[in-house]
Order: structure tokens, then sequence, then C-alpha cells
């Protein structure tokens, strides 16, 4: 089997067309009945469970979670034309305080659905010149337009989509 490649490894070509953003849309849509039908019904022991004392299948899903207030807030930095787009905390402090094993899968997923939900209502109906905005990412040193933005959003989702697969295979 191929392993995955780490996130923080990951290289990213941004060089598509904006007409690609309704397809980009559905792919962000796409992560919540996905990440649904990937636990429903799972037992609790196999959702907390820590190999290697990574991160569980809830972990995971609260990570989801977790990082929507910043991909909201990045978006804010497209439309007000911030030069650099805020920073995430490489350390992931609030997904590893957040204990996220204690709270239901369907609490997490409630959750999720609604900053998800958030998130797509705001950008769903963005045009053309909106979706070219651009901002130099922190991490990546790069210029991404906020397109390229929901594109990485939902590269991550996939990401991590893959690591609760994974978990959920190895039970």
């Amino acid at each position: 089997m191929i392993t995955q490649t780490p996130w923080f490894e990951r290289k990213f070509d941004l060089n598509f067309p904006v007409g690609l953003f309704p397809v980009i849309v559905v792919r962000l849509e796409g992560a919540l009945p996905r990440v649904a039908a990937m636990t429903k019904g799972m037992d609790e022991k196999v959702l907390t469970r820590k190999p290697d004392n990574e991160w569980s299948v809830k972990e995971q899903v609260g990570h989801l979670y977790d990082l929507e207030e910043l991909w909201y807030g990045r978006i804010d930095d497209f439309l007000s034309g911030q030069e650099v787009l805020r920073a995430a905390d490489l350390r992931n402090t609030k997904t590893h305080e957040a204990d996220h094993n204690r709270e239901t899968i369907e609490e997490l997923l409630t959750q999720f659905f609604s900053v998800r939900n958030k998130l797509i209502a705001r950008i769903k109906d963005i045009d053309e010149t909106t979706a070219s905005l651009t901002s130099l990412h922190p991490r990546l040193k790069t210029p991404m337009r906020l397109i390229d933005h929901l594109f990485f959003i939902a590269e991550h989702d996939d990401h991590h989509l893959t690591k609760i697969r994974e978990l959920l295979r190895e039970t």
C-alpha cells in the first residue's frame, strides 16, 4: 500500500482556472456526508483508538471542526485585502487540548456541519473577481488566490478523511 504524504510535506499546484470554483465548492460540501458515512454505526472503542499515540477518528473529525475558524478568518483576510493570510497554529494546540474523545461522534459531526455550512454559505455565490483575490500563504510562502485557499481546505479535508479511513481499516 502507498503511504500517505505527510501534510506538511505537501506541495500544491495552484495553476488551475477559476472555472473550477463550483467543483471545489462541491468538494467542500462533500466532506460532510463522507465523514458521516465513514463513522456511522462505528463502535466507540474504534472511534477513540489511538494507534502509535496518533489522533483517533474522533480527534481527526474534531480537528476538521477546529480549523474552520482559521479557514473562515482567512476568507476575511482575502476580502479585506490583507497581504499575508493569518497563520495557522502549526502545533494544533486547539485539537490537542480539546479532548474530542469525550464527545460523541454525533456531537462532533454536528459541530463540523454547522461551521462548514456557514463557510459554504459565505463563499458559494462569490464572483470570479473575488475568487481571484490574492494573498500570501504564511507557511507555504507563496501567493494564493481565494479559490486556491478553498482548494487547500478541500485537500486538507481529504488528507484527514484518508487518515480516518486508515484508522477504520485497522480495526
